[in-house]
């Protein structure tokens, strides 16, 4: 088995070929180790080819999938791939002896699976198969509370031991003692009742004439207040009813521990009017073409507003939750860009009438308002920025994100996110003191110009305590920060008139007869945390960082108490995911290297350990045999003053060009976006390593970076990309070459590009935007044009169409078609439901009427977003290798050399 070193990032490349054998040897040495099973004598070494890397993965091994504890924390259920297909069969593991037994259907089905724990954690409570289940762990048996054909979900224990769960979008409370369910109140979105109307008219003429009339109609109201009155009397009724807004309808409850308040999520009754595309399949079952729908474009629908209102359950009123006044809710962050746009259009206007002196702004150019997003951010905990702010307006509409109960249910925390998702805002409710009309708490409000990230807004509680955990990108990174009430006169003890306090002593500013509070980074750093846990028995938060290396993810906890911070698993590599067990006491995590894709490990809890073996051992003899030389990680000076970090793969040593020794370049660029791929661990792009590795042994140098927009580097280089979706992602891939060519001998003349999705979207601007910089590209279902992909992505970095068009002009490969003077492949899937072929289609169109040559499109009948069939996967790839053969290796069009690879 041969292998390149596995180095940490930033270590240098190694220069001798001595250094080159110790790296082998203590790589070898690790990968002994890592195996449980390891042969007994060296297997012949199989040379890696194309076929055998865009196979069904199913030839690299099944890897563990959905790691779980049991409930008693004495073993771990996963599963794994059946073969080729897409089943999945159950597995459990000891976690002491390592001893698997792969379950029957049968047994599987029997599994209990995590659930909620009552305080004592004598008992806890989960689903299964849809039905309510008691786990003893003392006995270690299950009883089934339910059996029905409806299905009950999100199960916990109340304080006072009793359960709550969710059936047919009702809340109910289940009496364990007595077996009696009840729910805790009728919520309708009604007006009240009110009485008959007189009558008028014709009637009225009855009632005045005839007497028997007059009485019945008397009887008839007597006898619906009496019955009212009864059943409002009835102990066992269910309070309320508890009417709300008929104009609104519910979207989501959330019952407190205590069982004494609920929250209740609403929005507009009327559903919103979506217009979705419309997709053709082609090859279908029955001959005949089918039009499938899919989502919606970007701007095309109304996002759904949300209000918040707090039920008293046990007087059984309801009042709403006032947000219309949380800080800057009422400041258009769009106005500056309107006016902008408007602009814009007034000058093409006035151009295409001959009355313009200066030429319209140019739409590949990086927007003015662009400047405000470095002077950063606009509020931290509550405060505002100095910046002058548009007129205010109505309050912007605001969706609901996370509602989290303490322990105790005295508080609330509520998370809000503007529809614009320019702001989010933290508040903390003291529901005693809410149900009529005050008791809110600004915990934080957090502004961004480009955009709320979408990944750092986890927020919980600590056990027992009224002290708030919560994700703020507030400092540019994402920190875990705490927020504790303190008395009013703590509070203002804290803040000296007219200062502003520093963010580790910042307090709510924003209360209104609420719990004043603190606001204190717990960890915070240039590094980003997430994954956060509560450990189920004692205080500590886990979680996951990147502190040291952004490349490499590992586990760390922190005593909130006291701030202590401690790494728990920090092995070279990546750990992809962590749980804790029910005990508290062993964490069972997927880490994954360069080499090899996540195994099962578990450790203890008490304190760090490291090197210890791998339950699992999943990839095969001939996964483990076959040659194959990982990535180095290394990172590229950035002309804006931070390295770009990135995998690198280089020619074995002795691999020469024959001009004059520089040699050829291929640019992977991952899709996504926000994705991070220059980590320790194994990459999802694994199809696209294997190429890699092959095109390295062709003569060709790859480098696959983690452009600005990637994930894992802090919020500037997460938004770098806002209203500007290009320019500087390409600026950091030219920054790449430049390096290649300084250090690695590349020909700046011969360099191709290409990438999936984004990173097919990446590929057109590079070739149309800035044609001296590649030879050739493949875009691989390529977005062409913004303003036809989702809502919930586009929205966010640019805007609408409507609001933003410069921005979607800029942005959208379709407007600078005509740049394109370099060799283009496109390959796409038919039936792609992310990227639509229309995408495609259009773009060809494009090229069809600019006159363009040297372009070509291959098409994938029954292909999704993300190729299934392994035919198509070695079509596409065997096109994109021809393509870097021709035009990078042989750009006269002479043959390919004997030893290229099959």
């Amino acid at each position: 088995m041969m292998h390149r070193p596995l180095p940490r990032a930033g270590d240098p490349l190694p220069a001798t070929e001595r250094a080159r054998n110790d790296h082998m040897t203590i790589n070898l040495a690790l990968s002994l180790l890592l195996h449980l099973t390891p042969p007994s004598t060296k297997p012949d070494v199989e040379t890696l080819d194309l076929e055998t890397a865009m196979s069904d993965p199913a030839w690299i091994g099944a890897v563990p999938e959905r790691p779980r504890w049991s409930p008693d924390s004495a073993s771990i259920r996963f599963d794994r791939r059946r073969g080729t297909t897409e089943e999945r069969d159950v597995f459990e593991i000891d976690p002491v002896t390592g001893t698997v037994v792969e379950l029957d259907d049968e047994a599987a089905d029997r599994l209990v699976g995590s659930g909620d724990w009552n305080r004592d954690r004598t008992s806890m409570v989960t689903t299964r198969n849809g039905d309510l289940v008691l786990f003893d762990p003392a006995s270690g048996g299950v009883e089934q509370l339910t059996r029905t054909t409806t299905i009950e979900y999100r199960p916990r224990f109340l304080r006072d031991g009793r359960i709550a769960f969710e059936r047919d979008g009702r809340t109910i409370i289940r009496d364990l003692g007595r077996g009696t369910e009840i729910e805790p109140a009728s919520i309708r979105f009604e007006d009240p009742p009110e009485p008959p109307a007189d009558p008028t008219g014709l009637a009225a003429d009855q009632r005045r004439l005839f007497e028997t009339l007059r009485n019945r109609a008397e009887a008839r109201e007597t006898g619906r207040l009496r019955s009212d009155a009864r059943r409002e009397a009835r102990d066992h009724d269910v309070t309320g009813p508890v009417r709300l807004d008929p104009s609104l309808r519910e979207t989501r409850r959330h019952l407190s521990p205590d069982a004494r308040w609920m929250l209740i999520e609403a929005a507009p009754a009327g559903r919103v009017q979506r217009k979705s595309d419309d997709m053709p399949v082609f090859v279908t079952d029955d001959g005949y073409v089918d039009v499938r729908s899919i989502r919606p474009k970007v701007g095309t629908i109304e996002r759904t507003p949300e209000r918040l209102f707090l039920v008293d359950l046990r007087d059984g009123v309801a009042r709403e939750i006032d947000l219309d006044d949380l800080p800057e809710r009422r400041v258009d962050r769009l106005a500056s860009i309107r006016a902008e746009n408007t602009a814009w259009r007034e000058a093409i206007d006035a151009k295409d009438a001959g009355d313009a002196t200066d030429p319209p702004a140019d739409p590949i150019a990086p927007a003015s308002a662009l400047r405000s997003r470095i002077e950063r951010l606009a509020s931290v905990a509550g405060r505002d920025s100095d910046a002058e702010h548009p007129p205010e307006t109505d309050p912007r509409p605001l969706s609901i994100g996370t509602v989290a109960w303490s322990d105790d249910g005295a508080l609330a925390a509520i998370q809000a996110r503007s529809l614009d998702n320019k702001d989010r805002w933290i508040v903390v409710v003291a529901p005693d003191v809410a149900i009529e009309g005050d008791g809110t708490t600004i915990v934080e409000h957090l502004h961004d110009p480009a955009w709320i990230g979408w990944r750092f807004n986890e927020m919980g509680w600590l056990r027992d305590r009224d002290t708030l955990w919560f994700l703020s990108e507030g400092l540019g990174w994402s920190d875990l920060m705490t927020w504790r009430p303190v008395d009013a006169a703590d509070a203002e003890a804290l803040v000296p008139d007219g200062d502003q306090p520093p963010r580790d002593e910042a307090v709510a500013a924003e209360t209104r007869q609420g719990p004043a509070g603190i606001v204190e980074p717990l960890v915070a750093g240039r590094f980003e945390v997430r994954s956060v846990q509560r450990h189920p028995t004692d205080d500590m938060l886990w979680y996951r960082s990147n502190r040291d290396d952004p490349s490499q993810w590992r586990v760390e906890r922190v005593d909130p108490s006291t701030g202590r911070t401690e790494s728990m698993i920090d092995d070279p590599g990546m750990v992809e995911s962590f749980s804790i067990s029910p005990d508290g006491e062993r964490v069972l995590f997927m880490h994954s290297n360069l080499e090899a894709p996540a195994e099962l490990h578990v450790r203890t809890t008490e304190s760090r350990s490291t090197g210890t073996p791998p339950l699992t051992h999943s990839t095969t003899p001939r996964f483990d045999s076959i040659e194959r030389h990982p990535p180095v990680l290394v990172d590229v000076p950035g002309r804006h003053g931070r390295p770009i970090r990135g995998r690198l793969h280089l020619p074995p040593e002795g691999t020469e060009d024959d001009r004059g020794g520089r040699r050829p370049a291929v640019l992977f660029i991952h899709g996504a976006g926000y994705l991070q791929n220059a980590h320790a661990g194994w990459s999802r792009y694994f199809r696209e390593g294997m190429f890699h590795d092959l095109l390295a042994r062709e003569g060709f140098v790859v480098l696959d970076l983690d452009y600005r927009a990637s994930a894992g580097y802090g919020r500037d280089w997460r938004t770098a990309i806002a209203r500007n979706m290009g320019p500087p992602e390409l600026d950091d891939l030219e920054d790449g070459i430049a390096w290649l060519v300084e250090n690695h001998r590349v020909d700046p003349d011969r360099v191709g590009v290409y990438g999936g999705s984004y990173g097919g979207f990446l590929t057109l601007m590079g070739l149309f935007t800035r044609p001296e910089l590649f030879a050739c590209g493949a875009a691989l279902r390529p977005v062409t044009d913004w303003s036809h992909y989702n809502d919930g992505y586009t929205a966010n970095i640019l805007n609408t169409p409507d609001v933003d068009p410069m921005a979607f002009r800029r942005s959208s490969p379709i407007e600078h078609a005509e740049g394109l003077e370099r060799p283009l492949l496109i390959c796409h899937g038919m039936v792609d439901d992310n990227v639509p072929f229309q995408d495609t289609v259009r773009l060809a169109q494009r090229l069809i009427e600019l006159g363009k040559e040297d372009w070509e499109v291959a098409i994938y009948p029954v292909e999704p977003h993300g190729f299934r069939t392994p035919s198509s996967w070695l079509d596409e790839y065997r096109r994109i290798r021809g393509l870097f053969r021709e035009h990078l290796l042989e750009p006269t069009g002479a043959p390919a050399p004997d030893t290229m690879l099959p």
